[in-house]
């Protein structure tokens, strides 16, 4: 935000993009987006590094966060679930399940211990 001048830019995702946010240490950042996927982009290398998605995966992502080592990353979808992705190995290790909408919002924890989500069911879940 030095000169208020775009410096870099960045493709990837077949439709909109939802949410943004930058990985712990600040050299990189990822999307959720409603083609379905998240995906990893690297400020220093200007690519994108890596995609986290799934054929059997067919709702937008709408919302992320990282924990705070940066190893998983915690998707919202309009599926009402939240995939946690390794972001090393783009593997999925698990789904959260619980909302009876769309995921709309999540955070971790600053002491990265829990997870917040919410959801247009109207409800907050805190998951630890």
């Amino acid at each position: 935000m030095r000169n208020g001048q775009c410096v870099q830019s960045f493709e990837g995702h077949q439709s909109d993009i939802n949410a943004i946010r930058f990985f712990p240490s600040g050299d990189a950042f990822a999307t959720a987006s409603d083609d379905a996927t998240c995906r990893l982009y690297d400020l220093r290398a200007d690519r994108e590094i890596n995609c986290y998605g799934k054929e059997s995966i067919i709702f937008g992502a709408t919302s992320l966060d990282f924990s705070l080592s940066g190893r998983l990353l915690f998707a919202g979808y309009n599926d009402y679930s939240v995939n946690i992705w390794d972001t090393l190995k783009a593997n999925r290790l698990a789904m959260l399940n619980g909302h009876e909408n769309r995921v709309s919002c999540l955070c971790i924890s600053p002491d990265g211990t829990a997870l917040c989500t919410g959801s247009w069911d109207y409800t907050l879940r805190i998951w630890a």
